[in-house]
């Protein structure tokens, strides 16, 4: 059994750890973005999360076994930039849409009278995960390259389609309840 002390340290060095990358992966999002002609995704307004199978095929080994197949050195390394672009890109987009599924939730949590604690929790506990693997897939991304870290970009898009289906659960039910509150009273 830990002992409070080593918790709170644990917790400790766990919140910082967090904060460091969340503040590493700003910082390499930003770089992308001063150093590309395209820029990152900061502009919210019109975003729509991208369909499962673009993450599989961005993250996918597939292209790179067959860039690899020319023998063509410039070929790879023009291949190994661009993909890396896109899968940073892929990775500023979907943690823009999570911050926006969260902004969106809290706003109807506001309006809410009768939410579950316990359900709530989940969905915070979700939304630091998503937010947390976002930021190690940004690292990953530029030291590894994309290909190599394919399994936690497809539990990254699973899990946050599972948060876009929940918000979008939520509101329906919300929606009816106050639906059903306007014509009864």
């Amino acid at each position: 059994m830990i002992g409070i002390p080593t918790a709170l340290l644990l917790g400790s060095v766990l919140f910082l750890l967090l904060l460091l990358l969340a503040t590493r992966g700003a910082a390499a999002a930003r770089e992308i973005s001063a150093r590309s002609d395209v820029p990152l995704l900061e502009d919210e307004a019109d975003l729509d999360p991208c369909p499962p199978e673009i993450a599989t095929r961005i993250f996918s080994p597939v292209d790179w076994e067959f860039v690899t197949g020319t023998k063509s050195r410039e070929l790879q390394k023009l291949f190994r930039r661009e993909r890396k672009l896109v899968a940073l890109v892929w990775v500023q987009q979907t943690s823009t849409a999570i911050r926006r599924i969260m902004r969106e939730h809290t706003e109807a949590t506001r309006q809410s009278h009768d939410l579950h604690f316990a359900t709530e929790i989940k969905l915070v506990a979700m939304y630091a995960e998503l937010m947390l693997i976002c930021g190690m897939l940004l690292l990953a991304i530029q030291s590894a390259g994309p290909q190599r870290v394919s399994g936690l970009a497809l539990y990254a898009q699973t899990l946050s389609q599972r948060l876009a289906q929940a918000q979008q659960d939520f509101k329906v039910v919300t929606t009816g309840r106050e639906f059903h509150r306007a014509g009864s009273a």
